[in-house]
């Protein structure tokens, strides 16, 4: 009798134990989506009795939550970061008015054209631009700088043909400038919120400065070289070397006239030494 029962447990045991065993075990060599097919319930169903008997990765514990994501002001910003924020802040608070101007105002049709989009598209970056602000708690300005008024007094003061090839020009220069920013910006910053918005609006410049060179009115000799995007304000710079030459191209003349007067000064002064004398001297 006792002989068998031993031989009926061991023979449950086998049919029981091995082949749950082997279940589980041949779970853990499958990722997470094939696991999901083989049981539904272990991605996470909230039926807690469908969880007995369901193959669990031994990495992923059963009751585990993942963590919360860190806020976005959490992570580190640095000032190129607002400043980015405050230059295509600033960028669409004159040429959306420029490219209003333009749709209204140009006499050729591209331009008009050009023109309705890049203020249409400028307000939507707008709003891009405003709600990452609002996430890393920056301040945005609400007026344009004063160079950028400027530029908008002079394309307001030109009719006609004039009007369409400045409005061009000053908007091509603009997007040019502030795109090697944008770029310089993403491969540096440590703020997930500012990799994002600067990768989007690097699509918004890039698409625009198609925009205005498909009108044909870019002056491409004009536009700054690659060295001088990386100042503020390029202008004063070649304002200032184009002082230097002249300067330094007056005193180089001078010293080659005042070393030439000394020259002859010095030849002048330079007397022929007494010829020796041919005659014979009288004994005494």
């Amino acid at each position: 009798m006792v002989s068998t029962v031993v031989v009926l447990t061991a023979f449950v045991t086998v049919l029981i134990f091995p082949a749950r065993t082997g279940v589980a075990d041949a779970s853990f060599g499958l990722d997470a989506g094939e696991t999901a097919v083989l049981s539904p319930f272990a991605a996470g169903a909230s039926d807690p009795g469908a969880r007995i008997g369901t193959p669990v990765r031994q990495d992923d514990p059963a009751g585990s939550e993942p963590g919360p994501s860190p806020a976005a002001g959490d992570e580190p910003i640095g000032p190129e970061d607002r400043d980015l924020l405050h230059k295509v802040k600033q960028a669409g608070l004159w040429e959306m008015p420029v490219g209003t101007w333009a749709s209204e105002r140009a006499v050729t049709g591209r331009v008009r054209e050009v023109g309705r989009m890049i203020a249409a598209e400028h307000e939507e970056l707008d709003g891009i631009v405003e709600d990452a602000a609002a996430r890393l708690d920056v301040g945005l300005p609400a007026e344009p700088t004063p160079e950028q008024r400027g530029w908008m007094g002079e394309i307001d003061a030109q009719q006609g043909a004039a009007f369409d090839e400045r409005a061009v020009f000053l908007l091509r220069q603009a997007h040019g400038k502030v795109l090697p920013v944008l770029a310089q910006v993403r491969v540096t910053t440590h703020n997930a919120v500012i990799r994002q918005f600067s990768t989007e609006a690097m699509a918004f410049v890039q698409r625009h400065i198609e925009y205005l060179e498909s009108t044909g009115l870019v002056d491409y000799e004009e536009l700054p070289a690659v060295s001088d995007l990386s100042t503020p304000d390029w202008r004063s710079h070649a304002v200032t070397f184009a002082v230097f030459a002249l300067f330094t191209a007056f005193f180089t003349t001078l010293l080659i006239l005042v070393g030439r007067a000394l020259a002859g000064w010095r030849r002048g002064r330079v007397t022929t030494p007494p010829p020796t004398g041919g005659g014979h001297h009288a004994r005494s």
